[in-house]
């Protein structure tokens, strides 16, 4: 009997970032991380109705997998599911934004903690070659593999932090905000940004919990008058 197949090879590799020791994603993950960059990127526009078979055509995996991908992203406000019609892309709303960095503030300072004190070797050294990834991608001036890398910063520090509770309620807001930074086109603060990430993987990495504490108030802020310097623009 041959063994039933995987997942493809191609899905898991765009699927996003694994640690070692990490099971392959399941098709629904795939599903998830794809739409949920999509959504971020704005290649989903706010406001845009699809169908499900437009998901489907444009996640690659079958029909399960997506319909729970979308309740995850509806659950997370990233989507709103109309029965027997499709799906609404959320709008992006200005005050949301704010109340997501509030609370996001707040969660990152807790997991920033964590991962400084609970981080295995192997994954301080993937926080740091995360953040100097990050940085080599601003300086190219590369937005798309920033985020991704961002992204990938992110799923380490809380793989490190051993949180579970937290990182889960941190992760839509991390997005939410990814998504804010491309919808008011936040293309010059990428090295600036990107030095404040390197910063807070140096804290996290030197097992420094209040360091680690300190570069992710400094990174909160630093997002938080971006986005306000942007909003009062327009």
């Amino acid at each position: 009997m041959s063994a039933s197949p995987g997942p493809d090879s191609r899905l898991i590799e765009e699927a996003g970032p694994m640690l070692v020791g990490q099971a392959a994603p399941s098709l629904s993950e795939v599903a998830y991380r794809r739409l949920e960059e999509a959504i971020v990127t704005l290649s989903l526009r706010p406001g845009a109705v699809l169908t499900e078979a437009q998901m489907i055509d444009l996640v690659g995996v079958g029909r399960t997998p997506v319909r729970e991908a979308l309740i995850r992203l509806a659950q997370q406000g990233m989507v709103e599911i109309l029965p027997r019609k499709g799906v609404v892309v959320a709008g992006i709303n200005a005050i949301d934004i704010m109340a997501a960095l509030d609370a996001r503030e707040v969660l990152e300072r807790l997991i920033a903690s964590d991962a400084a004190k609970r981080a295995s070797p192997r994954e301080r050294i993937a926080i740091i070659e995360a953040a100097k990834a990050m940085r080599a991608a601003a300086e190219i001036g590369d937005a798309g593999a920033y985020m991704r890398l961002d992204k990938e910063l992110d799923a380490v520090v809380a793989e490190a932090a051993r949180s579970p509770y937290a990182t889960r309620a941190v992760e839509p807001l991390q997005a939410l905000i990814r998504r804010a930074w491309y919808h008011f086109e936040r293309q010059d603060d990428l090295v600036p940004a990107a030095a404040h990430h390197v910063a807070f993987a140096q804290a996290v990495a030197k097992a420094d919990p209040t360091a680690a504490m300190g570069a992710s108030d400094a990174l909160m802020l630093h997002l938080r008058k971006g986005l306000l310097a942007t909003l009062s623009r327009d």
